[in-house]
């Protein structure tokens, strides 16, 4: 059974949910996390890296929880994977139902529902909850069938062809017998009616003058009053004795029958002149099915994030370097652990990788309890939920680690290097960290309760929800880290070289 048993009540019980949360907007990641640590869940998985999620996976998350407004490339890449390794687990996005661009491809991946991204912390919960309940698919959108080929074909013109009425018994026995006398009748008859001589439609060198304008006919013209005239076979000209002019697809001429100068050829129009457009898989607008194939797009997916993965390995060579120089300037000598030549570090993060993704059946949980680890190198490592309780990490490099849910109890951190490194919700009591670097720091949700922190770098270091209980800020510079509040200093330890950001002041009772 995917999602928890409930209660007597029917409540769910939260303290056997696990939550997946993805999210780039720090500011609704801590939202998430506040609202349902109030509810005591097991634990919230949470992070703003799409390639972490299949490392959460191997947790056994309850319900995931994917932000696809804030950066709707990583969010879907983030979806893909959480379906790749579960195709059942209960999905919940942030978007608005009426956004087509991003609820159509959400829905075909599957999920259990959407929720806005301006929602409150009991409604989230309540969305939750049902969903955990009754978990219901919503239904893909109906596929929209493509119309056929459009195909053009070049029509020969229709000839225009007058063929001469029969003569009735009556005219044909009063009619001349040669031409001459035909001539000279015509001529009487015109002359009676103030008309030219016309003989077969075509006159020598006069004017034809119909009762809306002047018209040439061969090398002549001809010209009249308000009769028509005279047919061969007797009778007059009517509207019906001229064949109506038919277009290229066979019926009455059409704009687009006009005659235009070839593109290719420049005469007549050809075939070739004519492009034909392939019709999009809606038919209609474009939609999400008229971009790349799924193939090419996980690629695109899948080169993206290498590329991120190299410039987080310069990124991280650099820090170590220029870590190394304020050390060195500082007067500070780094040592290097007994312990660190006989790490194989590739290996053990992969071995914690699968014990992730295979929800501990398989490999090995990262354990470095008790070791020396001085001056070891675990930059960009994957090691969230690994023990390090009571391990030696002086002057360690761990700029950019995914460290989330780390046991650093009692870790010995003393200038280490962790730079833009994810310690959220990580147990960091008791750890020293003395001239620690800690810029860029995500700490949110971290227990600090008892850290030593005097003389440590803590620039933009995301303080939100730290616990701060009797830890020792003396001599410590925290004026520009983010998201720290009075209560939370209010019980730590400050002296008055303690900085703090503006707003904030030391406790009370360390002024008296």
């Amino acid at each position: 059974m995917r999602h928890p048993p409930t209660l007597h009540s029917g409540d769910i019980d939260w303290k056997s949910v696990r939550l997946l949360l993805f999210s780039a907007d720090d500011a609704f990641r801590f939202l998430v996390r506040q609202t349902f640590r109030k509810l005591n869940v097991r634990d919230v998985l949470s992070t703003s890296v799409a390639a972490d999620a299949q490392t959460f996976m191997g947790q056994s998350p309850d319900i995931a929880l994917i932000d696809l407004e804030t950066d709707p490339t990583a969010g879907f890449a983030c979806l893909e994977r959480v379906r790749g390794a579960d195709a059942e687990i209960p999905v919940l996005v942030v978007a608005r139902s009426d956004d087509k661009a991003l609820m159509h491809p959400a829905l075909k991946a599957g999920i259990e529902g959407a929720v806005p991204k301006r929602v409150s912390g009991h409604e989230l919960a309540h969305r939750v909850s049902q969903t955990l309940k009754t978990p219901k698919r919503l239904p893909a959108p109906a596929e929209i069938k493509p119309r056929a080929p459009i195909v053009l074909e070049k029509v020969p013109p229709t000839p225009v062809k007058v063929e001469a009425a029969a003569p009735t018994p009556a005219t044909a026995a009063a009619a001349p017998a040669d031409g001459d006398a035909l001539k000279r009748e015509l001529a009487a008859l015109t002359a009676k009616l103030g008309q030219s001589p016309v003989v077969s439609g075509k006159a020598p060198g006069g004017t034809m003058t119909g009762g809306h304008g002047t018209g040439s006919i061969g090398g002549g013209s001809m010209g009249g009053g308000s009769s028509a005239p005279v047919r061969p076979g007797g009778g007059t000209y009517g509207g019906a004795d001229l064949p109506a002019a038919k277009g290229a697809g066979g019926g009455g001429l059409l704009v687009d029958d006009r005659p235009a100068a070839s593109v290719k050829s420049g005469g007549k129009l050809d075939f070739d002149d004519f492009a034909v457009v392939a019709p999009k898989a809606s038919g209609g607008k474009l939609i999400e099915d008229d971009g790349p194939a799924p193939a090419k797009r996980d690629q695109a997916i899948d080169l993206r994030q290498d590329a991120r993965d190299q410039a987080a390995k310069k990124r991280a060579e650099d820090a170590k370097a220029k870590w190394k120089e304020l050390l060195e300037e500082a007067g500070h000598e780094t040592r290097t652990g007994k312990d660190v030549a006989a790490l194989n570090v590739d290996a053990i993060v992969a071995e914690h990788g699968l014990w992730l993704t295979s929800k501990g059946g398989e490999g090995k949980r990262a354990t470095f309890q008790g070791m020396d680890l001085a001056g070891a190198d675990l930059s960009g490592a994957i090691l969230a939920n690994a023990t390090f309780r009571e391990v030696d990490l002086s002057d360690a490099h761990l700029v950019e680690s995914r460290l989330d849910g780390a046991d650093f109890r009692y870790a010995v951190m003393g200038a280490a290097n962790l730079a833009r490194a994810e310690l959220g919700v990580a147990q960091l009591r008791h750890a020293d960290l003395r001239l620690a670097n800690l810029e860029g720091a995500n700490l949110r949700g971290a227990d600090l309760s008892g850290a030593r922190l005097a003389g440590s770098k803590l620039e933009g270091a995301d303080f939100g929800g730290v616990t701060l209980i009797s830890a020792d800020l003396c001599e410590a510079d925290l004026s520009k880290v983010e998201n720290l509040k009075q209560s939370q200093v209010e019980k730590a330890l400050c002296d008055m070289k303690t900085k703090l950001p503006p707003g904030i002041f030391r406790p009370r009772k360390d002024e008296d």
